[in-house]
């Protein structure tokens, strides 16, 4: 059964085609006076935050249930919620179940806002602390390096974008190109990661 946020992540991959889109659109309506590149590069890192947020909240949603008693705890690694948190949370326990549930989430939210979950070690970590394990090999098999390697490029491709302006290191001054067909190619292939993940939550 997918996870409540599987269609969220299906919303936002759906912003970031549509991105490539107008990139497609700009260019082909400017017989490519303007370079629709730039689009291509935001549907990138969008793709990307896409696949961040879900993570997120489906770290969110099952530590939240573990609180609640309703699946049973993870692994041993920690969320680390300090103890104010937990006071909050142990206080908000006496005024009902509700209560308990709104509080354990604002704090928990506010921990893994610290966090970013777009590596494929990250992601593998942080399911695992919420009781689902060894994600890549279940959810991929042998193919589970493969998925792992192509997230791993996509991930350090918007890490250029986003803190070097994607400027080529072999050609100081230009920026490394970026086709529509690579951002599509790179949508596709967090599309599928994540229903592949999915699969497993």
């Amino acid at each position: 059964m997918p996870t409540q946020r599987l269609g969220g992540f299906h919303a936002q991959a759906d912003r970031a085609r549509d991105l490539i889109g107008v990139g497609q659109s700009v260019a082909a309506m400017t017989a490519n006076r303007i370079d629709g590149s730039d689009l291509y590069r935001a549907a990138l890192v969008h793709a990307v935050a896409a696949l961040d947020s879900y993570v997120h909240g489906v770290v969110l949603d099952r530590a939240v249930d573990i609180l609640m008693m309703r699946t049973p705890a993870g692994g041993g690694n920690k969320v680390g919620l300090h103890f104010g948190a937990i006071s909050q949370i142990v206080a908000a326990a006496e005024n009902g179940p509700a209560e308990m549930e709104m509080v354990s989430r604002t704090y928990i939210s506010e921990r893994l806002g610290l966090e970013t979950y777009q590596r494929p070690d990250d992601i593998s970590k942080a399911l695992a602390m919420v009781g689902v394990g060894k994600i890549w090999s279940a959810a991929f098999g042998k193919g589970a390096t493969s998925r792992q390697t192509a997230l791993g490029l996509i991930v350090s491709r918007r890490n250029r974008i986003v803190h070097e302006c994607d400027l080529d290191p072999l050609n100081p001054g230009f920026i490394t190109p970026l086709s529509a067909d690579d951002a599509v190619s790179a949508v596709q292939a967090i599309r599928s990661i994540v229903a592949g993940i999915d699969s497993r939550c």
